[in-house]
């Protein structure tokens, strides 16, 4: 079958739905991008059904049809219907368009200065592509004004000038150097974007882009739909929705940077600073989702057990070993459902639970306890300190279970082997009534600020930290933090330690359930036993 046919074909199909309509509008487009089809008559008519249809085929389906098209040699007229397109249409399809140097020459004279600001910042055009652009150059970076800078001499006082009235711009294409800078934009008040690091994620409230998007910059991997926060003053401030790629530079394979597009969330969508998850998950969607799981995770561990324990009847030694295995991941996966339960009880502004007098010995003894096997595992040195005269912490027993239990682990699980983790309980400087429970960092931890450490909220980011929990290390910090804060308290980060600064009971009210001891007295200070034993406290 001719080509011609096929186009003929597509162009006299029905379609009377907006869906009928949206599928016919992808195939043509890759019937004319398709090799043979320059010379067909009826690329006019298919062009002009293609603009008709533009506006109901939605912004993600256009893109996508454009970056189908990447790797092969396009007719011009093709690249120049897309180049006309929105710029968040246009800018990733013009990155990957490919045209002889003939057909680059010809068309650059019709495209728009935004469309050829995007073509200079590709090195992989050929060279009659890059002189056509060499001659818009200056006629592109001429800005709307007077063409003469001289000023009528007066020695009277110049009155003030009027401020300039920016428009309003619903979109805008970047792209950045290979650390991460917004080099350059089309943004009309580019003065709010460039110098913005993608690099890295912003302090809560500051300017920048959060966790997703500099992620995705340490793997050098697309992005989509990340939030970037833009100093407030001036028409571009407030909160943005942006996409990216990286580029690399052919010749060398060398990473150059990101090019990307920016817009105002649409109706409905947010573009606020991500929660405790990275995601813009509501605390309603988080609770949901932990009850959804929760259902089929009890019945897959109940027949676990039941295999484990037999009850069915005789089973294989290797059977009942998978079982075990089993209803332990079910436990960890419990242990998940609870963290999400609980972040989405924080995201909420669920009231806190009641307070209640709660011993930081007995606590982290306890829970360096349970996590016994977990050291004896990872071949790690546990050592427990509690200094005299450590007043009970006043909090809600259940969060002073989960935020210590889950800020152990941690560092357990991070620990190499014979590394030592210490955890200490001791009154905290000052006049207030205070209590600092402080976990030593493990040495894969040491060297990362403290945003670096909140920022891992994928597992796969960072192989090391990815140990620290399933949901990965930055959303134990993020949590941890969140319940303490819950609390009236603080995790606070020094370069060797995590630290838990707790509200305690007062003098007037409270009483020390720790007997006091000098100096710290240590507890179990070699690797903790298989079984979890922890050995008597030491007194003087």
């Amino acid at each position: 079958m001719r080509f011609d046919d096929r186009l003929a074909t597509a162009l006299g199909q029905p379609a009377e739905s907006p869906a009928a309509r949206q599928a016919l509008w992808r195939q043509i487009v890759d019937l004319l991008g398709q090799s043979g089809s320059e010379d067909s008559p009826l690329r006019e008519p298919a062009f002009e059904r293609l603009r008709e249809w533009r506006v109901e085929v939605p912004v993600a389906g256009r893109q996508h049809a454009g970056l189908l098209l990447g790797g092969r040699k396009l007719p011009a007229d093709l690249v120049a219907f897309f180049a006309e397109d929105l710029t968040i249409v246009s800018a990733p399809f013009l990155a990957v368009a490919e045209m002889g140097g003939e057909d680059w020459a010809q068309l650059i004279p019709d495209l728009s200065p935004v469309a050829r600001a995007l073509l200079r910042h590709r090195r992989d055009l050929p060279k009659k592509a890059r002189r056509a652009l060499d001659l818009f150059a200056a006629g592109d970076l001429v800005l709307d004004g007077p063409a003469s800078l001289d000023l009528p001499r007066s020695e009277a006082a110049a009155p003030p000038l009027e401020p300039a009235v920016v428009p309003a711009q619903p979109e805008f294409a970047f792209e950045t150097g290979a650390d991460g800078l917004i080099r350059w934009c089309d943004l009309v008040d580019r003065g709010a974007a460039i110098g913005i690091s993608i690099a890295e994620p912003a302090a809560p409230g500051a300017a920048g882009v959060d966790g997703q998007a500099a992620g995705a910059f340490r793997r050098r991997s697309p992005f989509r739909d990340a939030r970037l926060l833009l100093p407030a003053p001036g028409s571009a401030g407030g909160g943005w929705t942006i996409s990216g790629v990286p580029s690399f530079d052919p010749p060398t394979g060398r990473f150059t940077g990101y090019r990307g597009v920016a817009r105002r969330p649409r109706v409905g969508e947010r573009a606020e600073p991500l929660g405790l998850l990275g995601s813009t998950l509501t605390s309603d969607s988080l609770r949901q989702l932990a009850h959804e799981v929760r259902t089929p995770l009890n019945a897959i561990a109940g027949f676990a057990e039941m295999i484990d324990q037999q009850m069915l009847g005789p089973a294989a030694a290797p059977y009942r070993a998978r079982a075990a295995s089993i209803l332990a991941e079910a436990r960890r996966i419990e242990q998940v459902l609870d963290d999400l339960e609980e972040a989405g009880r924080i995201a909420g502004d669920a009231p806190p639970a009641a307070p209640e007098p709660v011993d930081c010995g007995q606590l982290i003894a306890r829970i360096a306890g349970t996590l016994a096997p977990l050291a004896a595992e990872r071949g790690v040195v546990v050592a427990l300190a509690i200094a005299p005269r450590c007043e009970s912490a006043l909090l809600n027993p259940v969060a002073a279970e989960r935020m210590t239990s889950r800020l152990l682990s941690a560092a357990i699980a991070l620990g190499g082997e014979g590394e030592r983790v210490e955890i200490s309980a001791a009154p905290a400087d000052g006049s207030l009534p205070e209590t600092w429970i402080a976990v030593s960092r493990p040495a894969c931890t040491q060297g990362h600020d403290e945003q670096r450490l909140l920022d891992a909220l994928q597992p796969d980011e960072d192989e090391t930290l990815a140990a620290a929990s399933p949901l990965g290390l930055g959303f134990t910090l993020r949590l941890v933090r969140s319940v303490a804060e819950s609390c009236g308290g603080q995790l606070a980060f020094t370069p060797d330690c995590f630290r838990l600064r707790l509200p305690t009971v007062s003098a007037g009210h409270g009483h020390s359930n720790v007997e006091a001891r000098s100096p710290l007295a240590t507890v179990n200070a070699a690797p903790l036993s298989p079984a979890g034993a922890v050995g008597p406290v030491a007194q003087r």
